[in-house]
């Protein structure tokens, strides 16, 4: 059995989902320290000239990211912060072959008003797996109840879950103890994530934006 884990990204881009895909059981990270540097608030869209963030306005603290709350009072150009992310989305994507299917979702997911910055993600994530028609049993990482750390906290986890295989991304090749991993008798795989090309609503192709880039221009989770 195959075991992931991840943090709970902001409209993730398609390798998270890939890497979802792969596993039997994909852990959400919830209870991993929040990082201002990574995408935990924000992510990536496509525009006319290149790309552009969407950011959601959170309290900067180094606490689990489950615990992380948003900033809904904050404006951007004299709209709410949801309001300018569904608006650029539709600026972008609006004629994209696939964007009237899924508009609906967005924008009641826009719309909801949420507290936490897990409630939010894991609602976009959520919907963004059954439009890529993902199977994958999903689970907390907080829920399973251990307090060990780094490597030792994935072992934990996936022992826990009745795993032979950790899947890791290809950045554990930096900091996973792998040979602990193989001393617990769990093999230990990295993601070959190869990124899709596709047909981008703009002009050339720029890889690594959210999945509903790819979602939204050819209405499936593209083959690398």
């Amino acid at each position: 059995m195959i075991i992931a884990v991840h943090q709970p990204n902001y409209i993730p881009y398609l390798g998270f989902f890939d890497k979802m895909k792969q596993s039997d059981i994909f852990v959400i990270y919830d209870d991993a320290q929040f990082n201002k540097e990574d995408f935990q608030h924000r992510n990536k869209i496509r525009i006319y000239h290149g790309w552009k963030y969407l950011t959601i306005p959170v309290e900067k603290k180094c606490i689990p990211i489950k615990d992380i709350l948003i900033r809904n009072d904050r404006m951007v150009k004299d709209m709410t912060w949801q309001e300018a992310h569904l608006k650029d989305i539709q600026d972008n994507y609006k004629n994209t072959p696939y964007y009237v299917l899924y508009e609906h979702n967005l924008e009641t997911i826009h719309t909801d008003k949420y507290d936490k910055l897990i409630d939010l993600n894991m609602e976009i994530i959520n919907f963004l797996k059954d439009a890529l028609n993902i199977k994958t049993k999903t689970i907390f990482a907080g829920e399973l109840g251990f307090t060990s750390r780094s490597t030792e906290r994935l072992i934990d986890i996936t022992e826990a879950l009745g795993g032979d295989t950790y899947l890791s991304g290809p950045a554990g090749r930096n900091y996973l103890n792998v040979s602990l991993f193989e001393s617990r008798g769990i093999d230990v795989k990295f993601q070959d994530f190869k990124h899709p090309v596709y047909k981008q609503r703009y002009k050339g192709f720029i890889s690594n934006m959210s999945a509903i880039d790819a979602l939204f221009n050819t209405g499936e989770l593209p083959e690398g």
